[in-house]
Formats: C-alpha cells, structure tokens, sequence
C-alpha cells in the first residue's frame, strides 16, 4: 500500500468513528428527551441538552417550572422545581463565571443564605474570576442553583471538544449556553420582581426603640448618662464611637 491509500484509510477509521459517536450521542440525548416527556405534570416548551448526552434543561412556560435532567448509573433523573426556586444560572468558560444572574428580593436572599447553612452559599455568587487571554476553549458550561439543600447544583455540558474562539463549534456552544442562561435568567428577574411587589405591600413597623439617625443615637447615650446607667466617661467613649 502505498502513502496515499494509507492516509485514505485513516480517513475512513476517523469518519467511521465520528459517525459511530454521533450516534451514540444522538441515543442518549433521545433517551433524555423521552425520559422528560414522561416526567408527570410537565410539559417543556424549551429544551436543550447537553452535547455529552448527559444532562438537560427543560422549561415549563405554562406551569413556571424549570426540569433538570441528569443521567444516574440507574437510568435517568428528572427533576422538576418552581421558577422560585431557581436562585442563581451562570455560564462557566474553563472554570470561570462569564455571565451570572441571582436572586436577589429578601425572599431569594433568605433561600441563598438556607443553603449556605449546607456549605454552598458561598459558591453561589462567588466563583467569578480574571477572565482568560486564550483563544482556546476547554469547557463551556451552564451553573443552575436550585433551592435543594442535598443537590443544589445541576450542570450541563455545551463543549467538550477544546475549539478556538469563533470557530463553528464554540459558537454553537456558547449560543446554546446562553439561550439557556437568558431563558432561566428571565425566570430569575420575574421572581425577583414578584417578591419585591409583595415586600412593598407589606406594612412598615415602626419600632420606636431603634434609632433612626446619629442624633438619636446621641439622644439615646445622653439618657443612659442622664439617669446614672453611663459614667461620663463611658458616655465619652461611645460618643466617640459614633461621631468617628
């Protein structure tokens, strides 16, 4: 055989292979799609899964519920929440936040600082770091938090086939991520906003024991001197304090 039969017929093993992987990948993600389709009390009208075939994201505009898909060694895992539930989505490009939304209404905040009572609090929200010179891409992932204290986290898998900026393959990647992202984030901001009009309904209580302003605080210390609860000097020493 000579060069160029052999070049030929690495051809043909690289095609074959390529074929071979996009069917197995095209199986798995149909077995992802039938798994959600079957998931009671949800019908998704944006889905987008993963280009490793593994896990999914589904979206319920009717009912306000978001799906995660993922692929357990027993089968596959649907799971199903209330868009209130959903607290943080984020792009993640080679281990670092290039975009992020998060609740953010004092109800949102309450369910962010539950969680972080499980020791995740603190990732979300803090995972942005420099961003990166390279023209070369590793990774391309989609972040959800959901309010699940054993399982908060749920990722998908966009790239996983290092490409450089701009090529056909890391566009497609990134546009998917980012439909993604934008489709949660705008579940995010509405219960955002929905909280906060509930917030701004709820009556403000007035507590007469808290100070207002400094010159409260200074009216309050001048009392405690007064009926002989500060020394003088104490009494100098927290005014100190507030006027510094």
């Amino acid at each position: 055989m000579d060069i160029w039969m052999w070049i030929g017929l690495f051809f043909c093993v690289v095609v074959a292979v390529l074929v071979v992987q996009a069917v197995i990948l095209s199986k798995k993600k149909s077995e992802l799609t039938n798994e959600l389709n079957s998931h009671p009390n949800f019908t998704a009208t944006l889905e987008i899964l993963g280009e490793d075939g593994k896990s999914g994201i589904a979206i319920d505009e009717t009912r306000k519920k978001i799906a995660l898909i993922q692929t357990q060694s027993m089968g596959c895992l649907v799971k199903s929440f209330s868009y209130k539930d959903v607290l943080s989505s984020e792009i993640f490009v080679d281990g670092e936040t290039y975009t992020q939304t998060v609740r953010t209404s004092q109800l949102g905040g309450a369910l962010i600082g539950g969680l972080a009572l499980g020791g995740v609090g603190a990732i979300i929200g803090g995972l942005s770091g420099k961003s990166k010179s390279s023209e070369k891409v590793k990774s391309i992932k989609l972040r959800v938090f959901v309010n699940e204290i054993n399982s908060p986290l749920h990722e998908v898998n966009f790239l996983v086939i290092e490409s450089k900026k701009g090529t056909t393959l890391y566009n497609h990647a990134m546009e998917n991520a980012q439909r993604a992202h934008a489709s949660i984030g705008a579940l995010i901001k509405q219960a955002d906003r929905e909280d906060k009009e509930k917030e701004a309904e709820q009556p403000q209580v007035k507590n007469d024991n808290i100070p207002t302003s400094l010159a409260d605080e200074l009216s309050k210390l001048s009392e405690l001197r007064d009926k002989g609860i500060l020394t003088d000097k104490e009494f100098d020493k927290q005014k100190e304090k507030l006027l510094s």
